[in-house]
């Protein structure tokens, strides 16, 4: 690939040529299809984006972006990356963002899970006596 290639068009026809629907493709990379069609008119876009892009569509970009098969390490573990669109990684130019180092988020979030669990818990058992009343008419 050539330095001067727009990385846009090159995304657009990625996804053109993968046949996944631009919704589809938004959706999974949590972005909006607006956010899209506006990626496809930027020149310099973040390889992080489109290393997600080609995992949504299944496409290896490293033939159309030569630094990128360069710079990615094959053993970078997916879990940790951060699906908001957020995500940086060093050879984009930025560093990567820091996590914060608490030791009460771990109970809070069991918290708020257990919360969550038991607000789902009534929702289903009065979703279920509605059921049953509907039956009974």
């Amino acid at each position: 690939m050539k330095n001067n290639t727009h990385k846009g068009e090159v995304i657009r026809e990625a996804i053109k040529s993968s046949g996944v629907a631009i919704g589809v493709v938004a959706e999974k990379l949590g972005v909006s299809r607006k956010t899209l069609y506006n990626k496809f008119k930027e020149a310099n876009i973040p390889y992080s984006f489109i290393l997600r892009l080609g995992e949504v569509i299944h496409y290896d970009f490293s033939q159309d972006f030569p630094n990128l098969s360069k710079n990615v390490k094959k053993d970078v573990n997916p879990q940790a990356q951060n699906t908001t669109g957020n995500l940086l990684l060093p050879f984009d130019g930025g560093t990567t963002p820091q996590k914060e180092n608490n030791p009460n988020a771990l109970k809070e979030s069991e918290s708020e899970l257990v919360t969550l669990q038991r607000k789902y818990i009534t929702l289903l058992e009065k979703f279920n006596e509605l059921l049953l009343k509907t039956a009974e008419k």
